[in-house]
């Protein structure tokens, strides 16, 4: 089974550590933010922008392929934010997805709420690039961050899809506790996207909901006879996974096991921005490059 270290090569250092923060008249000018929505949270990390609150950040730290930046206040999930908290930290405005105002109505009482649109059926990394564009507009950046910060990232990318030329096709999933129903990711999702622009076909070919994901059981998998199989890691989680798999006869039988085509994805938001699809290419490339 692939550890760690084996997916860490120099092409992830730079996300090993939170992106440095903005200096000078601009970060000095910034506003206020606090982030309810993760990818918001993440395009302002990404851009160099502290925001003064996350939404339940330590399970966003867990999640994310960099280290969150000291002093970020965390004021609960989403669905239960902390007013007392958010008001006393007196956010400028606050960046929140359309759910969190039907969970939490009152954060407009504590500063003004710009909404974070979900556009399902969307190239996940062309909606995490005009999120970027935005937040460089919001947190009052220079013309230049966010298109430094996609063209870096699309660089990343095409950097390793020459290698990968004529390596076969990869399924990203995430396992349930059962080991017998699997989350895969398919057509607008962020590792089909990913794997697009790395020149490589995504295994599932099959049906997705607006937001590129299906639930699927092992079955299908049983006939997928030449993919690589990427599972994504929820730490909490992975210990009783591990141990639903290793006992599972299926599993087993899966061509990717019985071939070593397979491996973990950690520190890994599949709805993530552009880190993450960083993050994910990185990956990709690693495994596929060790094949």
């Amino acid at each position: 089974m692939m550890k760690r270290r084996d997916f860490l090569t120099r092409g992830t250092a730079l996300l090993c550590a939170a992106p440095a923060l903005a200096q000078g008249p601009a970060a000095e000018t910034a506003p206020r933010l606090a982030a309810i929505d993760w990818g918001a949270a993440e395009a302002l990390i990404a851009l160099g922008i502290r925001p003064v609150a996350i939404s339940d950040s330590h399970y966003f730290a867990s999640r994310m392929p960099f280290d969150l930046p000291a002093g970020i206040a965390d004021i609960g999930p989403f669905w239960e934010i902390n007013l007392e908290y958010l008001s006393r930290l007196a956010p400028d405005l606050i960046l929140a997805p359309a759910s969190a105002l039907v969970m939490t109505p009152r954060i407009v009482e504590i500063a003004p709420v710009q909404i974070i649109p979900e556009e399902a059926g969307t190239d996940r990394l062309d909606l995490a690039a005009r999120l970027a564009a935005e937040m460089a507009k919001i947190a009052v950046l220079p013309a230049d961050a966010a298109p430094r910060l996609i063209e870096d990232t699309r660089n990343t990318i095409a950097a390793h899809r020459q290698r990968l030329a004529g390596k076969g096709a990869v399924l990203v999933a995430v396992p349930d506790v059962s080991g017998r129903l699997f989350t895969v990711y398919g057509r607008a999702s962020l590792p089909d996207a990913v794997l697009l622009r790395l020149g490589l076909r995504n295994a599932w070919e099959g049906p997705a909901n607006a937001n590129g994901t299906f639930r699927t059981g092992i079955e299908p998998l049983l006939e997928m006879t030449d993919i690589n199989l990427l599972l994504v890691e929820i730490a909490s989680m992975r210990p009783r996974v591990e141990r639903a798999l290793t006992q599972s006869a299926l599993w087993q039988a899966l061509p990717a096991i019985r071939e070593g085509r397979f491996g973990w994805i950690e520190d890994f938001y599949p709805p993530g921005g552009l880190l993450s699809a960083r993050h994910l290419a990185n990956v990709i490339a690693d495994r596929l490059g060790a094949a």
